[in-house]
């Protein structure tokens, strides 16, 4: 236990990062993690009720938006924050990355991360 509060001290005194930023940071990353699950949880529940409606009633389903394999990839990537970027996590960085543009990765899958200004993103 000792070792732990040891090792605790050390790294917040060596971070790079005031502590009210990282008590910022751990409560933002909180915040969006209920959040998506929230979301998730609900967007799934309405695909599924979607899919199971026009199965019983030999109807085409309604098209519903779903973020593609690369968006998913891109925001599921392991982030550590950084002084020098000022995104609280990879799906903030993804948002703001691609800006207004990024429902495009959707179908495309093209939004570069690296360079957000590109025609795609």
């Amino acid at each position: 236990m000792a070792v732990a509060l040891a090792f605790t001290c050390v790294t917040r005194c060596c971070s790079p990062v005031s502590f009210l930023q990282f008590k910022f940071w751990m409560s933002y990353m909180h915040q969006e993690n209920e959040l998506f699950e929230s979301l998730a949880t609900e967007h799934a529940k309405n695909l599924a009720q979607q899919n199971v409606r026009s199965f019983f009633e030999s109807t085409e389903a309604p098209t519903m938006e779903t973020p593609d394999n690369k968006a998913w990839e891109k925001i599921s990537a392991l982030y550590k924050f950084s002084t020098k970027d000022y995104y609280y996590s990879t799906l903030h960085k993804y948002v703001e990355s691609c800006g207004e543009n990024h429902k495009k990765s959707r179908w495309s899958g093209e939004c570069d991360l690296k360079n957000p200004t590109s025609e795609l993103c």
